[in-house]
C-alpha cells in the first residue's frame, strides 16, 4: 500500500504532465558548442581568435570587418565532423580564401597568396571536449587537409557505429547555416514525399547558406500524410508546430494541405493563408524555425515532441535582423533562446535593436570597442557609441544641412574682410554649398538672405 506522500506526489507528476519513465534518454551534459575559433590566413584575416559564449553570439562590425568570413570559417570547422561519415562532403577551404597581399610592381598589380590558410575550432562534440584543425597549404591545386582533424574525425566515427546499431540514447547535434539568400517561396511543382533514411542523411548540405526548402517541405507532406493514415498526433510534428508559434507572433500553427500541395499558416487573427502569402520577415522567421526543428526532429526521432527543445547544436545566422520589422528584431533572439534551448547561435547583425537585446557577453563587437552591456541602453547610445553613427537622433540630411549651414557662416565672415579678387571665390564657394537643398525653400531662403545681408552675389545676379 502507498503512503499519503507517495500519492500525493503521484498526483503532483500526473497534474505537471512529467511523465514517469524508467528509461532516459536525453543527456544532461553539453552535448555541442564551440568555445573558440582560431583563423590564419583566411579571407581578411591575417590571424583571428574569437570567443565565443555558450547560447547566443551575435557578431557586429562595419563593412568588411570579417562578419561573414567568421561564419565561414565556422561552416569549414564544424563540417570536419563530415569526415568520419559516409557519403557526406565536407566544407574544404578554397583557394581564393587564402589571404592575399596586393603590391604595384610598375603598372602591374600583383597579388601574393599567403599559406597556410588555418581554421582551429574548440569546444565540446557530443559530450567531448576537443580541438581540431583544417589547413590548406597552398593556394593552387592544393586541398583542405584534416591531419590535425584527428578528435572530431574519430568521434564521427563513434557516432556512425551507435546510429547503425540503433542506439536510442543518442543525441545528435544539429549543424546549420543560413545566409542572406534565405528566403524561400514554394514553389508550384508538386511535391514528392520522402523516404525512410538514415538519421545521417539530415547533414547533407547542412552547412550550405542557400536555404532548402524542398526538403523540409517534402518531410512535412510526408509526416502530415502518416498522420492522416495512422489517425495518430506524430510528436515531431506537433513539435515543429509548438516552435513556429512560440517564434513566430501572431502564427497559431503552421501545417501542410495535402489537396492543395501547400504548407498553410492560420493566424491569430483566424486567418488561413498559403505561407507563400505571409511577408518576408514572417516567411524568413518560419522558414528558419521550420528547418531547425525539422532537423532536430530528423536528427533526433526518439524525442518526439521535445526534438526542439531537447536538440542540442551550433546554428549560423548571417544577417539575423533580415526583413524583420524592428519589433521583431528586439523579440526575435529570446524567441529564438525560448523554443531551442540547447542549441548555440552564432549569428551577424547590423541592428542596434538586436544589439539592445543582448545579455552580457553575447556581443562580439568587430571593431575593437571596450566591451559593454548593451541590454536596456537606448538605441542612440547603441548606434552612437558601439556601431559609430554620429548623432542619431538627427537624420544624417539633417547633420548635413548644419555642417553647411556652420561652413555658410565660416564663408561670409570670410568675405567681409576679403581683397576684391578672393570675393569671386567666395561666391562660388557659396553657391556650392547651398545648391543641394535647394529643394528646402526655407532653409535655402534663409542662406540667401544671409548672403545678401553680407553683400555677396548670387550667380544668377552676375546677368543682370
Amino acid at each position: 500500500m502507498r503512503t499519503f506522500g507517495e500519492v500525493n506526489f503521484s498526483l503532483f507528476l500526473n497534474l505537471m504532465a512529467i511523465p514517469l519513465k524508467t528509461e532516459k534518454l536525453i543527456i544532461e551534459k553539453d552535448n555541442m558548442r564551440i568555445d573558440q575559433l582560431f583563423v590564419q590566413n583566411f579571407k581578411g584575416f591575417e590571424h583571428k581568435t574569437i570567443n565565443f559564449s555558450p547560447q547566443f553570439n551575435v557578431l557586429s562590425g562595419d563593412n568588411a570587418t570579417g562578419k561573414t568570413a567568421i561564419l565561414d570559417a565556422l561552416t569549414i570547422g564544424l563540417s570536419a565532423l563530415f569526415q568520419g561519415f559516409d557519403n557526406i562532403s565536407s566544407r574544404p577551404i578554397k583557394s581564393d580564401e587564402m589571404r592575399h597581399i596586393g603590391y604595384q610592381m610598375g603598372a602591374e598589380l600583383k597579388l601574393e597568396p599567403q599559406p597556410p590558410a588555418i581554421v582551429r575550432c574548440s569546444g565540446e562534440v557530443v559530450e567531448t571536449r576537443m580541438s581540431w584543425e583544417c589547413s590548406l597549404a597552398k593556394s593552387e591545386k592544393s586541398r583542405t587537409t584534416y591531419k590535425n582533424a584527428k578528435p572530431i574525425i574519430d568521434k564521427a566515427k563513434q557516432l556512425l557505429e551507435r546510429v547503425r546499431t540503433g542506439d536510442k540514447s543518442l543525441i545528435l547535434p544539429v549543424l546549420s547555416y543560413y545566409g542572406t539568400g534565405r528566403l524561400w517561396i514554394q514553389k508550384t511543382e508538386r511535391l514528392k514525399t520522402i523516404k525512410p533514411n538514415s538519421r545521417l542523411s539530415e547533414y547533407k548540405g547542412c552547412l550550405e547558406p542557400a536555404s532548402d526548402e524542398k526538403r523540409l517541405l517534402r518531410w512535412l507532406k510526408t509526416m502530415e500524410i502518416a498522420a492522416l493514415q495512422r489517425k495518430v498526433s506524430i510528436g515531431v510534428l506537433e513539435g515543429l508546430r509548438a516552435a513556429v508559434k512560440n517564434c513566430l507572433e501572431g502564427c497559431e500553427s503552421v501545417y501542410f494541405d495535402i489537396p492543395h500541395d501547400k504548407l498553410i499558416a492560420t493566424l491569430a487573427n483566424e486567418q488561413i493563408l498559403p505561407t507563400k502569402m505571409l511577408s518576408d520577415g514572417q516567411r524568413i522567421t518560419l522558414g528558419m524555425v521550420a528547418d531547425i526543428a525539422h532537423k532536430a526532429a530528423s536528427l533526433n526521432p526518439q524525442l518526439e515532441n521535445q526534438a526542439a527543445i531537447e536538440t542540442p547544436g551550433v546554428v549560423l545566422i548571417d544577417e539575423i535582423d533580415l526583413h524583420l520589422h524592428p519589433n521583431w528584431q528586439r523579440k526575435i533572439i529570446n524567441s529564438l533562446k525560448t523554443t531551442f534551448p540547447k542549441i548555440q547561435f552564432i549569428a551577424t547583425t547590423h541592428s542596434p535593436f538586436i544589439i539592445q537585446s543582448l545579455r552580457e557577453g553575447e556581443l562580439i563587437d568587430l571593431n575593437d570597442s571596450e566591451p559593454a552591456e548593451y541590454e536596456d541602453q537606448s538605441i542612440e547610445d547603441i548606434a552612437e557609441y558601439q556601431m559609430g553613427v554620429k548623432i542619431p537622433q538627427r537624420s544624417q540630411r539633417y547633420l548635413e544641412m548644419m555642417a553647411t549651414a556652420k561652413e555658410y557662416y565660416h564663408v561670409l565672415e570670410q568675405a567681409k574682410e576679403a581683397p576684391s579678387d578672393e570675393i569671386k571665390r567666395l561666391e562660388n564657394r557659396l553657391d556650392q554649398l547651398s545648391a543641394p537643398f535647394s529643394d528646402n525653400i526655407a532653409y535655402h531662403a534663409f542662406l540667401e538672405m544671409q548672403r545678401e545681408a553680407a553683400g555677396l552675389r548670387r550667380k544668377s545676379d552676375e546677368s543682370h
